[in-house]
């Protein structure tokens, strides 16, 4: 039985759907289905109702998943050890966008400190474009960025997690049509200097959709602070608001039409500090893996990046 296998299980109990738990995952929704489908055949139960459409767990299924999480954690923790054996050492000089710098980053770099305490960290955030060129000029080991259209030959991006785009609304705002409430409210852009920005604003235009804008920002706190106050509406990355701002905010998703927002980690194919990056790909994996999805229906919603 695969580790893999149980980390899908997991993804599809906490997602909801083998579809949601493929964008998790970064694979398709028809690997979710053969790996679930092998899993069963190991287990020689049934753990899903293949009657229902979409497939769901069934009580076999639920059940499984609490001891799921026990052996995929035990696995982690084993593997962190045999890596002690050769502990990490040095610093680290990393860049960050902004938006994973009110959750993934922190969490992510927390667990690092606790686990390799002889590496040090030195974090700087620019846009992606920025970071990609400090990166290829060696002035940074590494950054977390948005997938760029466009790869240096000599940079590797590896993505670990996949970030719907979601309208932003007052809590007291109604409706749930993101295009009818686009058009109807003063809108507050995010940065088109970055590169999810100028997507956002490319869906926009595909979509026909002519917004009234009254501010354009690069802080996605800042965003969500001014659609807290009632200010405009906004689109940015699913986990971009910080948990104390989300209080009072809404999430609709913009739908299958908006396509997602990759991030991961680049860096030199030529690193000389590839272990430690290659931890650190690892950490953000699991991190962006431990996600749950924002709420769209509520007033709270979970935060990240």
């Amino acid at each position: 039985m695969s580790i893999r296998r149980l980390r899908i299980l997991i993804a599809v109990a906490e997602r909801g759907s083998f579809a949601a738990a493929a964008d998790m995952m970064l694979i398709s929704p028809s690997a979710v289905s053969q790996q679930m489908a092998k899993l069963e055949e190991e287990l020689r139960t049934e753990i899903f109702d293949r009657r229902k459409r979409p497939p769901e767990l069934n009580r076999d299924g639920y059940a499984l998943v609490p001891k799921a999480k026990e052996i995929v954690a035990a696995y982690d923790a084993l593997i962190r050890l045999a890596q002690d054996q050769d502990a990490p050492s040095g610093e680290l000089v990393l860049g960050a966008i902004p938006t994973t710098l009110t959750e993934l980053v922190p969490r992510v770099l927390k667990r690092m400190r606790e686990a390799y305490p002889l590496l040090h960290f030195r974090v700087s955030p620019d846009l992606s474009a920025e970071l990609m060129n400090q990166v290829d000029r060696g002035a940074l080991d590494g950054a977390i960025i948005s997938e760029p259209v466009r790869l240096p030959a000599n940079l590797t991006f590896h993505a670990v997690a996949l970030e719907p785009l979601v309208l932003l609304l007052p809590k007291d705002v109604e409706g749930d049509d993101p295009e009818a409430v686009l058009a109807t409210h003063p809108f507050i852009r995010f940065t088109r200097r970055a590169w999810t920005g100028r997507d956002i604003d490319d869906w926009l235009q595909a979509r026909g959709i002519r917004v009234r804008e009254i501010m354009e920002l690069d802080r996605p706190e800042a965003i969500a602070m001014m659609v807290h106050h009632g200010l405009g509406v906004s689109i940015i990355p699913e986990h971009c608001v910080p948990e104390p701002i989300s209080v009072g905010i809404r999430r609709l998703p913009l739908g299958p039409t908006a396509r997602p927002r990759a991030i991961g980690l680049i860096c030199r194919r030529d690193s000389v500090k590839a272990r430690p990056l290659e931890l650190l790909t690892q950490e953000l994996e699991i991190a962006a893996r431990e996600r749950k999805p924002a709420d769209s229906s509520t007033e709270r919603a979970q935060t990240t990046v």
